[in-house]
Protein backbone atom coordinates (compact mmCIF):
# COMPACT_ATOMS: atom_id res chain seq x y z
CA UNK A 1 0.00 0.00 0.00
CA UNK A 2 1.28 3.43 -0.88
CA UNK A 3 0.80 6.71 0.91
CA UNK A 4 -0.35 10.10 -0.37
CA UNK A 5 2.35 12.21 -1.99
CA UNK A 6 3.94 14.61 0.45
CA UNK A 7 7.03 16.77 0.16
CA UNK A 8 9.17 17.02 3.24
CA UNK A 9 12.39 18.92 3.75
CA UNK A 10 14.71 18.89 6.72
CA UNK A 11 18.28 19.77 7.61
CA UNK A 12 20.69 18.60 10.27
CA UNK A 13 21.87 20.73 13.21
CA UNK A 14 25.25 20.66 14.90
CA UNK A 15 25.56 20.20 18.64
CA UNK A 16 26.09 23.93 19.00
CA UNK A 17 22.71 24.63 17.45
CA UNK A 18 24.05 25.77 14.09
CA UNK A 19 22.98 24.23 10.84
CA UNK A 20 25.67 22.20 9.09
CA UNK A 21 26.09 21.10 5.47
CA UNK A 22 23.32 18.51 5.11
CA UNK A 23 20.34 20.34 3.66
CA UNK A 24 18.62 18.04 1.23
CA UNK A 25 14.99 17.35 0.50
CA UNK A 26 13.23 14.02 0.68
CA UNK A 27 9.69 12.77 0.21
CA UNK A 28 8.28 11.13 3.30
CA UNK A 29 5.93 9.15 1.11
CA UNK A 30 4.92 8.87 -2.49
CA UNK A 31 1.75 8.04 -4.39
CA UNK A 32 3.90 6.63 -7.20
CA UNK A 33 5.04 3.52 -5.36
CA UNK A 34 8.30 4.05 -3.50
CA UNK A 35 9.22 6.40 -0.70
CA UNK A 36 12.57 7.81 -1.84
CA UNK A 37 14.62 10.35 0.03
CA UNK A 38 17.69 12.27 -1.01
CA UNK A 39 20.90 10.79 0.28
CA UNK A 40 23.79 13.03 1.44
CA UNK A 41 25.15 12.85 -2.12
CA UNK A 42 21.84 14.04 -3.51
CA UNK A 43 20.96 10.68 -5.06
CA UNK A 44 17.74 8.82 -4.43
CA UNK A 45 17.91 5.94 -1.97
CA UNK A 46 16.32 2.54 -2.36
CA UNK A 47 12.54 2.41 -1.88
CA UNK A 48 11.50 1.75 1.69
CA UNK A 49 8.61 -0.45 0.65
CA UNK A 50 10.72 -2.76 -1.52
CA UNK A 51 12.97 -5.67 -0.78
CA UNK A 52 16.61 -6.23 0.08
CA UNK A 53 18.26 -3.75 2.43
CA UNK A 54 14.96 -1.93 2.91
CA UNK A 55 13.75 -4.96 4.94
CA UNK A 56 16.60 -4.69 7.44
CA UNK A 57 15.54 -3.73 10.99
CA UNK A 58 15.49 -0.01 11.64
CA UNK A 59 18.18 1.37 13.89
CA UNK A 60 15.46 3.31 15.71
CA UNK A 61 11.86 2.34 14.87
CA UNK A 62 9.10 4.93 15.30
CA UNK A 63 7.84 5.44 18.82
CA UNK A 64 4.38 4.13 19.65
CA UNK A 65 2.00 7.10 19.57
CA UNK A 66 -1.10 5.49 21.09
CA UNK A 67 -1.07 8.07 23.87
CA UNK A 68 0.19 11.00 21.76
CA UNK A 69 -1.91 14.15 21.82
CA UNK A 70 -1.17 16.70 19.14
CA UNK A 71 -0.59 20.22 20.39
CA UNK A 72 -2.26 23.36 19.15
CA UNK A 73 -1.64 24.55 15.62
CA UNK A 74 1.29 26.94 15.27
CA UNK A 75 0.05 29.77 13.08
CA UNK A 76 2.45 31.46 10.67
CA UNK A 77 4.27 34.44 12.09
CA UNK A 78 3.36 37.77 10.45
CA UNK A 79 5.26 38.33 7.23
CA UNK A 80 8.25 40.67 7.47
CA UNK A 81 8.97 41.69 3.86
CA UNK A 82 11.93 43.87 4.85
CA UNK A 83 13.56 41.50 7.36
CA UNK A 84 16.03 40.13 4.79
CA UNK A 85 17.44 41.45 1.55
CA UNK A 86 18.73 39.27 -1.27
CA UNK A 87 22.34 39.38 -0.10
CA UNK A 88 21.41 38.35 3.43
CA UNK A 89 19.12 35.54 2.27
CA UNK A 90 21.77 34.16 -0.06
CA UNK A 91 24.44 34.43 2.63
CA UNK A 92 22.29 32.68 5.22
CA UNK A 93 21.80 29.73 2.94
CA UNK A 94 25.43 29.59 1.82
CA UNK A 95 26.83 30.00 5.35
CA UNK A 96 24.40 27.91 7.36
CA UNK A 97 22.49 25.55 5.10
CA UNK A 98 24.30 24.99 1.80
CA UNK A 99 26.66 22.19 0.75
CA UNK A 100 29.75 24.26 1.62
CA UNK A 101 28.44 25.49 4.97
CA UNK A 102 29.78 24.57 8.39
CA UNK A 103 29.41 25.64 11.99
CA UNK A 104 32.37 27.96 11.42
CA UNK A 105 30.92 29.70 8.37
CA UNK A 106 27.55 30.06 10.05
CA UNK A 107 29.05 31.38 13.29
CA UNK A 108 31.18 33.93 11.45
CA UNK A 109 28.25 35.97 10.13
CA UNK A 110 25.23 34.64 11.98
CA UNK A 111 26.49 33.74 15.43
CA UNK A 112 27.21 35.77 18.55
CA UNK A 113 28.06 39.35 17.75
CA UNK A 114 26.15 39.50 14.47
CA UNK A 115 25.05 42.99 13.42
CA UNK A 116 21.46 44.20 13.61
CA UNK A 117 20.68 43.41 9.97
CA UNK A 118 21.85 39.81 10.29
CA UNK A 119 20.02 39.39 13.60
CA UNK A 120 16.75 40.73 12.18
CA UNK A 121 16.97 38.45 9.17
CA UNK A 122 17.88 35.35 11.19
CA UNK A 123 15.18 35.99 13.78
CA UNK A 124 12.64 36.02 10.96
CA UNK A 125 13.98 32.89 9.28
CA UNK A 126 14.55 30.58 12.25
CA UNK A 127 12.03 29.91 15.02
CA UNK A 128 12.10 27.23 17.74
CA UNK A 129 9.46 24.53 17.54
CA UNK A 130 8.29 25.64 20.99
CA UNK A 131 7.32 29.11 19.68
CA UNK A 132 3.64 30.00 19.39
CA UNK A 133 4.10 31.36 15.86
CA UNK A 134 6.37 29.72 13.33
CA UNK A 135 8.54 31.27 10.63
CA UNK A 136 9.86 29.57 7.49
CA UNK A 137 12.42 27.37 9.25
CA UNK A 138 11.46 25.49 12.43
CA UNK A 139 14.19 24.41 14.83
CA UNK A 140 13.33 21.06 16.43
CA UNK A 141 16.43 21.04 18.61
CA UNK A 142 14.73 23.48 20.99
CA UNK A 143 11.26 21.98 21.26
CA UNK A 144 9.39 19.95 23.84
CA UNK A 145 11.68 16.99 23.21
CA UNK A 146 14.40 18.80 25.16
CA UNK A 147 16.70 19.10 22.20
CA UNK A 148 16.58 15.47 21.12
CA UNK A 149 15.44 16.20 17.58
CA UNK A 150 18.48 17.99 16.19
CA UNK A 151 16.83 18.99 12.91
CA UNK A 152 15.28 22.04 11.31
CA UNK A 153 12.34 21.76 8.93
CA UNK A 154 10.67 23.90 6.28
CA UNK A 155 7.29 25.31 7.41
CA UNK A 156 5.13 24.40 4.41
CA UNK A 157 1.95 24.71 6.47
CA UNK A 158 2.67 28.30 7.43
CA UNK A 159 3.45 29.21 3.85
CA UNK A 160 0.11 27.78 2.68
CA UNK A 161 -1.66 29.68 5.46
CA UNK A 162 -0.13 32.94 4.23
CA UNK A 163 -0.61 32.52 0.48
CA UNK A 164 -3.95 30.68 0.50
CA UNK A 165 -5.81 31.57 3.72
CA UNK A 166 -8.91 29.78 2.49
CA UNK A 167 -6.98 26.52 2.94
CA UNK A 168 -6.17 26.93 6.62
CA UNK A 169 -7.68 23.54 7.39
CA UNK A 170 -5.30 21.96 4.89
CA UNK A 171 -2.35 23.84 6.38
CA UNK A 172 -3.35 22.46 9.78
CA UNK A 173 -3.40 18.93 8.35
CA UNK A 174 0.07 19.39 6.88
CA UNK A 175 1.47 20.59 10.19
CA UNK A 176 -0.24 17.79 12.09
CA UNK A 177 1.38 15.21 9.82
CA UNK A 178 4.79 16.83 10.36
CA UNK A 179 4.26 16.93 14.13
CA UNK A 180 3.25 13.27 14.14
CA UNK A 181 6.46 12.28 12.39
CA UNK A 182 8.60 14.37 14.72
CA UNK A 183 6.81 12.90 17.74
CA UNK A 184 7.43 9.39 16.43
CA UNK A 185 11.11 9.82 15.57
CA UNK A 186 12.82 12.79 17.21
CA UNK A 187 13.28 11.26 20.66
CA UNK A 188 14.10 7.72 19.54
CA UNK A 189 16.38 8.90 16.70
CA UNK A 190 18.25 11.97 17.98
CA UNK A 191 20.28 13.58 15.20
CA UNK A 192 23.89 14.62 15.73
CA UNK A 193 25.66 13.66 12.49
CA UNK A 194 25.13 12.25 9.01
CA UNK A 195 24.74 8.64 10.17
CA UNK A 196 22.14 9.47 12.81
CA UNK A 197 20.35 11.68 10.28
CA UNK A 198 20.04 8.69 7.95
CA UNK A 199 18.57 6.66 10.83
CA UNK A 200 16.09 9.48 11.48
CA UNK A 201 15.10 9.60 7.79
CA UNK A 202 14.46 5.84 7.83
CA UNK A 203 12.29 6.27 10.91
CA UNK A 204 10.36 9.12 9.25
CA UNK A 205 9.83 6.98 6.14
CA UNK A 206 8.48 4.16 8.31
CA UNK A 207 5.86 6.43 9.88
CA UNK A 208 4.34 6.91 6.43
CA UNK A 209 3.21 3.28 6.54
CA UNK A 210 2.31 3.17 10.21
CA UNK A 211 1.95 5.65 13.04
CA UNK A 212 1.33 8.72 10.86
CA UNK A 213 -0.39 7.27 7.80
CA UNK A 214 -3.79 8.71 8.70
CA UNK A 215 -2.33 12.22 9.14
CA UNK A 216 -0.34 11.98 5.93
CA UNK A 217 -3.46 10.98 4.03
CA UNK A 218 -5.20 14.12 5.30
CA UNK A 219 -2.15 16.24 4.44
CA UNK A 220 -2.38 15.14 0.81
CA UNK A 221 -4.77 18.09 0.37
CA UNK A 222 -1.65 20.23 -0.12
CA UNK A 223 -1.03 18.59 -3.48
CA UNK A 224 -3.83 20.74 -4.90
CA UNK A 225 -1.62 23.78 -4.33
CA UNK A 226 0.72 22.70 -7.12
CA UNK A 227 -1.36 24.92 -9.39
CA UNK A 228 -2.97 27.02 -6.68
CA UNK A 229 -2.30 30.30 -4.88
CA UNK A 230 0.29 28.62 -2.65
CA UNK A 231 2.25 26.92 -5.43
CA UNK A 232 5.41 28.60 -4.17
CA UNK A 233 5.06 26.56 -0.98
CA UNK A 234 5.02 23.12 -2.54
CA UNK A 235 6.74 23.04 -5.92
CA UNK A 236 10.37 23.03 -4.76
CA UNK A 237 12.25 19.84 -5.60
CA UNK A 238 15.11 20.27 -3.10
CA UNK A 239 15.65 21.76 0.32
CA UNK A 240 17.38 24.71 -1.38
CA UNK A 241 14.43 25.37 -3.69
CA UNK A 242 11.93 25.14 -0.89
CA UNK A 243 13.98 27.22 1.53
CA UNK A 244 14.39 30.13 -0.88
CA UNK A 245 10.78 30.02 -1.97
CA UNK A 246 9.22 29.85 1.48
CA UNK A 247 11.73 32.00 3.37
CA UNK A 248 11.14 34.88 0.96
CA UNK A 249 7.37 34.60 1.50
CA UNK A 250 7.93 35.17 5.21
CA UNK A 251 10.98 37.42 5.27
CA UNK A 252 11.49 39.06 1.86
CA UNK A 253 14.83 39.14 0.08
CA UNK A 254 14.17 37.08 -3.04
CA UNK A 255 17.34 35.05 -3.49
CA UNK A 256 19.24 33.81 -6.50
CA UNK A 257 20.39 30.20 -6.55
CA UNK A 258 23.70 29.04 -7.97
Amino acid sequence: MTSPARRRFAAILSGAGLVVPLALGFAACSSKGASPHASPSGDSSAPTDGGGAADAPLACPPENLDEWNAGSYHHAQPIQPAACNQLLMNDYFASCLGPSSSSDTCEQNWGAGEDAAHATCQNCILTPSSATLWGPLVDYSTGSDGGAGGTVAINVAGCVEILDPSQLSCAMSVQLADECQHAACDTVCPVADMASYDDWVACIDATAQGECLMYLQSAACVNAEDAGPAAACVTGQTFQDEFFSIATVFCGGAATKD
